[in-house]
């Protein structure tokens, strides 16, 4: 009896062709360095005939003899590494290669390992095995039948429709979150990545995730995996954060292919000129909803897209309004203005009430005549927000008479371009917004180690963590993320609590408590959240639970919630592990110029303009400042033993921004 290679059934020796499937007889690998069929690993697989090859590996039809079942098996095998003699089952390292060699091997068992956190999702491979053999490394899998989605769109006249396309993209989506609850980041979601499976059900499967990391990874060596159309702009540069937004974008991108046929432009020239037209200009039956929904996962500026899939997925669904992105643009910078007017009037208020550490005469002395120019980002027309920079800069200059600062507003949309032409020529501003700026750019910044030596960041509550998230010292942040919980005090689901902190989840009773899971890591990080169930629902939370363990990101859709009785709770700590925002940078003049410029970046840092981040945040949601006195103002204005001369900005704040405590 013999077994045939290609359905692995047995059948006489006298045969040929397998009289179950017709296939004749297979006795020669598709290619001289693949595995022979026929050929016996780990004592338990017998491989047939390649289904498939990548970059990082041969993906074999095989046979199971202990299971008795058919397997795919993918087998280690980068062919710039390693070769292969024809008939050979080990194989050959170039001796040049080893180190790659080993590193990439542990990286393909990494991604085994990876996969195997989620055996039995429906829309994840399932792992079975995995282990070293002939010199090499392998992951045993379900073998999928079907084809990968670009395969599909190709055979398909290159789009969906609507329906089927937003099947798909919440199959990947459950996939995503799952992946995401764990802390880890796919990085390569794209159509070549996305198999549909065909039989009885439509399966959908989300592959490779050899790209994968966990969001804290500690690799020295990181793989930059770019795929353009569908890879963010934080992807091309190693310094930016990567997180579940980026993915949001990749899927997004897989969307807008699906619907329209048409892949997005690179994201590197979006940031120049971005031709990306709306899904409904492209294809009429897509909603505008549905088109806003995907341009606002495709956005530029990472902080401007969905945070999390979750979001994303009810809003592609039609659970959330969204408006479109321009707008909301406009709207945050609105919000900004609204703030800046009111940090105008606290600096005015408080000027009597708070002595910066500046004000002495032997700093003054210090600073020697310069001119520094300070740029900043603005919407198109908006003044409110120059005139508030300039009372902030004539607070700084009142204190330091040498020092003349140029302020310049540019529109938000030209942002990015204007700081690209000064890079290139040579004329970097002496201080400047760069959030979200490549990193390319501040190869000739200041190293700003004074900045983080200076009296007013001893202040600051969380730049102990600096080191940790910046290895150049280029950037300084000027606001934080930070753990909170969301109480519902009168929903169909209530809690009685009463605090303004907590320091643990049992604080509010564990039955009454859900993690949002679209931001289980930096909850992780603080807070024992064993045992407690996870939910990517933040929005229908309150249908679940009184409590939500989130973050301070979700201040903004917190306060859209349906009329009720609500609060947001500050988690007490004296180690609070945080997230960094709007970050600040320094470009490289003289030395009077580059002197002044740090003074005036560790002044902000210092209480009174601090105080403009606590009341006027730079985006719907509000950020926390780093600033120990204005970090503790916002948490104790919550208390009733508030100082009296924290009153005003409690009331400012409440007006113009968010209301922690909110009754509708």
């Amino acid at each position: 009896m013999k077994r045939c290679l290609s359905c692995f059934q047995e059948y006489g020796d006298e045969f040929q062709v397998c009289p179950h499937c017709g296939q004749i007889e297979i006795t020669e690998p598709k290619e001289p360095i693949h595995l022979i069929p026929g050929t016996i690993i780990n004592n338990r697989y017998v491989i047939g005939l390649s289904v498939g090859a990548g970059g990082f590996g041969i993906v074999y039809k095989a046979y199971d003899l202990k299971l008795e079942s058919i397997v795919a098996v993918k087998e280690f095998f980068v062919s710039k590494l390693m070769t292969r003699a024809q008939g050979e089952k080990n194989i050959i390292i170039n001796s040049k290669s080893q180190v790659e060699y080993d590193y990439r091997k542990n990286r393909f068992l990494a991604e085994a390992r990876t996969m195997a956190k989620f055996g039995g999702h429906r829309s994840i491979p399932n792992v079975f095995e995995f282990f070293e053999d002939n010199n090499t490394a392998y992951i045993v899998m379900e073998l999928l039948e079907g084809c990968a989605l670009n395969k599909y769109l190709n055979q398909n006249g290159g789009k969906l429709d609507v329906e089927f396309a937003l099947f798909i993209t919440n199959e990947v989506g459950q996939a995503l979150i799952s992946m995401h609850e764990k802390g880890i980041v796919h990085k390569d979601v794209a159509p070549d990545n996305i198999y549909i499976c065909t039989g009885k059900d439509i399966r959908i499967k989300l592959m490779d995730l050899g790209a994968a990391k966990l969001a804290d990874s500690t690799d020295e060596v990181i793989d930059i995996v770019l795929k353009p159309g569908y890879s963010p702009p934080e992807q091309y540069d190693s310094s930016q954060s990567i997180g579940p937004w980026t993915d949001v974008y990749a899927l997004g991108a897989t969307l807008y292919v699906m619907l329209t046929g048409v892949k997005p432009d690179e994201s590197t020239n979006r940031k120049e000129e971005d031709i990306v037209v709306p899904p409904d200009q492209l294809n009429p039956l897509v909603s505008e909803n549905l088109s806003n929904a995907i341009m606002k996962a495709l956005a530029i500026e990472k902080h401007m897209r969905f945070k999390t899939v979750s979001d994303f997925l009810s809003a592609i669904n039609g659970e959330r309004k969204v408006i479109p992105l321009a707008k909301e643009r406009k709207r945050r910078k609105t919000r900004r203005a609204f703030g800046i007017v009111a940090a105008c009037i606290i600096l005015a208020i408080t000027a009597g009430l708070v002595a910066f550490l500046f004000q002495n005469k032997k700093s003054q002395q210090d600073l020697k005549k310069a001119t520094i120019s300070v740029w900043f980002s603005v919407s198109p027309g908006d003044t409110a927000e120059e005139k508030a920079m300039k009372t902030i800069a004539d607070d700084f200059k009142s204190n330091f008479k040498n020092v003349t600062i140029e302020l310049k507003a540019i529109p938000e949309n030209e942002y990015a371009a204007e700081i690209e032409k000064a890079y290139a020529t040579g004329k970097m501003p002496n201080l400047f917004e760069s959030t979200d700026i490549d990193s390319g750019y501040l190869n000739t910044a200041l190293a700003l180690d004074s900045v983080l030596k200076s009296k007013q960041a001893k202040e600051c509550l969380f730049l102990d963590q600096y080191d940790s998230y910046y290895n150049n010292k280029k950037k300084i942040p000027l606001a934080i993320e930070i753990p909170l919980a969301y109480v519902i005090l009168d929903g169909e689901i209530s809690c009685d609590y009463s605090g303004s902190y907590f320091s643990a989840a049992s604080d509010f009773g564990s039955e009454n408590v859900i993690v949002d899971g679209g931001h289980k890591a930096i909850i992780a990080e603080n807070i024992n959240i064993d045992g407690i169930e996870s939910d990517a629902d933040f929005l229908n939370f309150y249908k679940k639970s009184a409590v939500v363990l989130s973050s301070s990101q979700r201040m903004g859709e917190f306060k859209s919630f349906p009329a009720m009785t609500r609060k947001c709770v500050f988690f007490k700590s004296d180690s609070i592990r945080c997230r960094f925002t709007y970050e600040w940078s320094a470009g490289n003049g003289s030395k009077d110029e580059n002197k002044a410029a740090e003074m005036f970046l560790s002044w902000m840092l210092g209480n009174e303009y601090q105080t403009y981040l606590m009341v006027a945040p730079d985006k719907l949601i509000p950020e926390i400042p780093v600033n120990e006195n204005c970090f503790k103002a916002r948490l104790d204005k919550f208390n009733i033993n508030n100082p009296v001369s924290l009153k005003p900005i409690e009331n400012i704040y409440n007006d113009f921004v968010f209301k922690a405590e909110d009754v509708q």
